[in-house]
């Protein structure tokens, strides 16, 4: 359960914002969403967005205020998290560093089927979920809500909403991004949050290793049996 501690630092509060910037990657998202919604129009563009923001932001909150209660009711602890998120992380950073996101992986034939859709046939599904808030990004989540004081859990709760407003600046602005970045630049872009995205793995896994010696270092001695 969260606990009192001092106020969170900048560093805290700038490191919950961009790690969940890397992991929602909201550039590689505006590209995809720009090819689905082409030929909408700007109303329906931006209704969509606005709903596909919603979604993922939505998606984050149940977790890291639930993250608790799923703990207690699936018997897992807070450190378990910590690495299970920590793998599956780094899973997608690799997947986007020698790989492609699976948000690229669209035909020609499913983008203009995509478009020929009403927003609410395809804003929530699938670009809120699991496009955007997918595994990787409610790992990130659980894993940062982990022993977290009260202050920082209310600073993580902030990043999320802010990275949900973020996310739908990009994506009703979809068809602009698109524009600027093009082919490689949307590939370097991916690359880049999939480095950011490794190194917050790995900072999972550190944290879980430290937290498992801790708990190893807390256990009681085994007990001495007397030699007859």
């Amino acid at each position: 359960m969260p606990h009192l501690s001092p106020l969170p630092t900048w560093s805290f509060a700038l490191g919950a914002t961009m790690s969940l910037f890397s992991v929602l990657n909201p550039i590689s998202a505006a590209v995809v969403f720009s090819g689905a919604t082409a030929g909408m129009a700007q109303p329906d563009l931006r209704r969509s967005a606005r709903k596909a923001a919603l979604t993922a932001g939505t998606a984050m909150l149940a977790f890291a205020l639930t993250g608790q209660i799923i703990f207690s009711l699936f018997g897992f602890t807070a450190l378990a998290m910590q690495f299970v998120g920590g793998v599956l992380v780094l899973y997608r950073a690799i997947s986007m560093i020698y790989g492609e996101d699976p948000r690229e992986r669209h035909t020609d034939d499913e983008k203009a089927e995509a478009s020929r859709k009403l927003p609410e046939d395809f804003a929530i599904i699938p670009f809120g979920i699991p496009l955007l808030a997918g595994p990787g990004t409610l790992s990130t989540v659980m894993g940062m809500i982990a022993g977290l004081s009260w202050t920082e859990y209310g600073v993580v709760l902030g990043a999320i909403l802010l990275n949900a407003w973020i996310v739908y600046l990009f994506l009703r602005n979809a068809p602009a991004v698109f524009a600027r970045l093009g082919a490689i630049g949307t590939k370097v872009v991916n690359k880049l949050m999939g480095f950011i995205l490794a190194a917050v793995a790995m900072q999972f896994l550190i944290n879980g290793a430290k937290g498992l010696a801790q708990e190893i270092r807390q256990l009681p001695p085994p007990p001495v049996v007397a030699a007859n």
